[in-house]
């Protein structure tokens, strides 16, 4: 089975975006081994270069940077914060998009190039997230992912599940499982790109 690893970009709890990703895990778990890569395994200080030899702190980034390169895809579900995705989803990316350059000549690549990744969002409100999304989107395409084109956009997050944990969109549902079925295809046939 390949690897799907599913990074929540908000650290809250309750956040509706980590809850997203939770539901999205339970449609994809019978065809893909998946990790949800947890805000406590990702204890990082905000990205300083100056930090970045201590070896006490690459011995935190380092599980986090493997977890990114075993993955054979990614799911990213972030919140919109002021138009823009979460801080520490950024931060998170600038320490594991660093380790090739801080153990250059080592056995580290970056860890997002080629790699196929989904892009996801869950808001309050009426806009799911979009501007967020678009400015995720150029992040990872600037890594060098090969970024599905659909996105999943979940506008009212707060009241979007029934109490059996199903959506109460039919559309978005509808959406919700086309798209990770394209997604899947991508993850299977993406091989050839990750030489």
């Amino acid at each position: 089975m390949k690897n799907i690893l599913i990074f929540p970009g908000s650290q809250r709890k309750q956040s509706l975006n980590r809850r997203l990703a939770l539901h999205i895990e339970s449609l994809l778990k019978q065809d893909f081994h998946i990790e949800i890569l947890e805000a406590d395994a990702v204890d990082l200080p905000l990205f300083n270069q100056d930090m970045e030899q201590d070896p006490v702190l690459l011995e935190k980034v380092i599980p986090v940077y493997e977890r990114f390169r075993n993955a054979e895809g990614l799911i990213v579900v972030s919140p919109e914060y002021n138009g823009s995705f979460s801080p520490y989803l950024k931060n998170t990316v600038d320490w594991v998009s660093r380790m090739p350059r801080i153990h250059a000549g080592q056995d580290y690549i970056n860890p997002f190039h080629s790699k196929p990744l989904l892009l996801a969002c869950a808001t309050p409100g009426w806009s799911g997230g979009i501007l967020g999304l678009q400015s995720a989107r150029n992040l990872f395409a600037y890594l060098g992912c090969i970024i599905l084109p659909e996105q999943l956009s979940l506008p009212y997050a707060a009241g979007a599940w029934e109490e059996d944990g199903s959506l109460c969109d039919l559309y978005f549902n509808d959406h919700l499982e086309l798209t990770l079925k394209r997604f899947g295809i991508v993850v299977e046939n993406a091989q050839g790109f990750l030489q």
